[in-house]
């Protein structure tokens, strides 16, 4: 009784799966069959058509992924599916209920199109009778079938003759064998001609067809007999795989845990040696700031204090003076030992290794963005501003030119008016604190901002010490500004001392 019990369960199942499309899981609607014999609803087949290659007139089963060759019509001419799915649901105490099978809206039939083999609503019938092709197709009220007719089966259907997607009036009385197709006699002449397709009656095809398939299916059971004797338990073998599966994942887990650890090791062993480095040389660095205090200090006690207090101190400033200058002789201060860098391993698995010395390449995208640069001062933002021969251009960081400002009136005629934003010809250059761009446009030395607009002038004379005309421009960061002049000598000017005397 249990086994019974069992067997009928699993019947009722597999009866359920033959009535249940296997891509939406519902009761089948117009189901049609593909090569593979596997069984999908009409509107299911035409939403898979369209995620696949629209150009390829095949169909990929989605259970098997075999291909099914498709006619210009699509999957609209595949044949019915098994009568387990081509019922029609019956209302209890109502008689047969038939829903229309050219829309999925679940409307009730009123009429069967007899060439289509489709039940319509009302709705459906309206497009069915608008459509050109379709004009010729015999339409009958579900009132006026016949009971037989209602309750037509597999067998009828089969027996019925479909007529031809391009010619309506015409019956499928032929198979291509070139094209693999059921075609018409009006197809022999214009798509399947006799000179270069080869065509067969229905009957011979049918019996073709089937012993192509029985002799396919005797050589597939073949192999399906072999590989069982060969592996009789593959049931087993999948368990292994799936155990070896997981083992390989924790290898590879292990061995990448162990690179990760490595290159960790790496990582804190690199940043290890940066910091001593850098440790090393700023505090040779601080020793010489700290030499300069000493000296400073020693200075003022030497302008400042009493004689009194001199001699008090003498000794200890001595003795600083003279370790300040045993601790230079082994001092080895540049400014390229500010540079510390690291240079990346293209070795797999590998970090780098660490740069000490700063090495400059010339960069040739940068040298062709300017023409016969002249004079250069840089932005706390990494741009740029050069003098070429007549003009002045700002760059960024990687020589890509942001703005140009010409050089105007001409330098020869300086007496022409101008714009006092104009430069006629700029000589030197300097950029203060505050990002402003200090031009030494002669005589005058002139502050413009990054747009090139005029914030301040002034013409350095004797009241500044100004013995000749500048030739040089430089501004610390206490914005003093430095002249260099063909005297050949250098003044230190204070620039807002110069604010002042201009009235700005």
């Amino acid at each position: 009784m249990a086994e019974g019990g069992v067997a009928d369960k699993v019947l009722d199942e597999t009866q359920k799966e033959l009535q249940e499309c296997p891509i939406c899981y519902t009761e089948y609607k117009d189901p049609r069959m593909l090569d593979c014999s596997h069984i999908f609803c009409l509107k299911c087949l035409q939403e898979l058509r369209l995620t696949q290659n629209k150009d390829d007139k095949n169909i990929v089963c989605p259970l098997c992924r075999k291909e099914t060759g498709l006619t210009e019509a699509g999957v609209d001419m595949l044949p019915g599916g098994s009568k387990y799915v081509n019922q029609q649901e019956q209302t209890e105490g109502q008689g047969l209920k038939v829903m229309c099978h050219a829309c999925d809206d679940e409307n009730e039939a009123i009429s069967r199109c007899m060439d289509c083999k489709h039940y319509l609503c009302q709705d459906c019938l309206k497009v069915h009778n608008r459509l050109a092709p379709l004009k010729s197709h015999k339409i009958v009220a579900l009132t006026e079938l016949p009971v037989e007719s209602q309750e037509i089966t597999e067998e009828t259907e089969l027996k019925k003759v479909p007529k031809c997607f391009k010619h309506p009036d015409q019956d499928l009385c032929l198979y291509c064998n070139s094209c693999e197709v059921l075609i018409c006699r009006e197809c022999t002449n214009i798509d399947h001609k006799e000179s270069m397709h080869s065509h067969v009656g229905i009957d011979q095809a049918v019996s073709r067809c089937k012993q192509e398939v029985h002799e396919s299916v005797s050589k597939t059971e073949e192999c399906i007999q072999r590989f069982i004797s060969a592996n009789p338990s593959s049931g087993h073998s999948r368990f292994r795989l799936d155990k070896m599966l997981v083992k390989t994942y924790t290898q590879i887990s292990q061995k990448a845990e162990k690179e990760t650890a490595k290159i960790r090791e790496k990582e804190k062993q690199l940043k290890t040696e940066a910091r001593a480095i850098a440790i090393k040389r700023d505090t040779e660095f601080a020793y010489a700031e700290t030499s300069e205090q000493i000296v400073g200090k020693v200075n003022e006690v030497m302008t400042t204090a009493t004689c009194y207090e001199i001699l008090e101190s003498k000794k200890k400033m001595l003795r600083d003076l003279n370790k300040q200058v045993e601790v230079h002789k082994s001092l080895d201060i540049k400014h390229g030992k500010s540079f510390l860098g690291f240079q990346e391993s293209e070795e797999v698995g590998q970090l780098g290794t660490l740069l000490l010395e700063e090495k400059w390449e010339r960069d040739e995208a940068f040298s062709q963005s300017i023409y016969n640069p002249q004079h250069l001062a840089a932005y706390s933002t990494s741009e740029m501003v050069v003098t070429c021969s007549n003009k002045l251009v700002t760059l960024d960081s990687e020589g890509k030119v942001i703005s140009t400002k010409t050089y105007k009136p001409d330098p020869d005629q300086p007496s022409e008016p101008h714009d006092p934003n104009d430069i006629q010809k700029a000589t030197a250059l300097a950029i203060n604190k505050d990002d402003q761009l200090l031009i030494l446009d002669n005589p005058a030395v002139k502050i413009f901002n990054k747009e090139y607009q005029l914030l301040h002038q002034f013409l350095p004379g004797k009241e500044a010490g100004m013995d000749g005309t500048p030739t040089c421009l430089a501004v610390d960061s206490s914005n003093l500004i430095a002249k260099h002049s063909d005297c050949n000598f250098t003044n230190r000017t204070d620039l807002k001392h110069f604010e002042q005397d201009m009235g700005l």
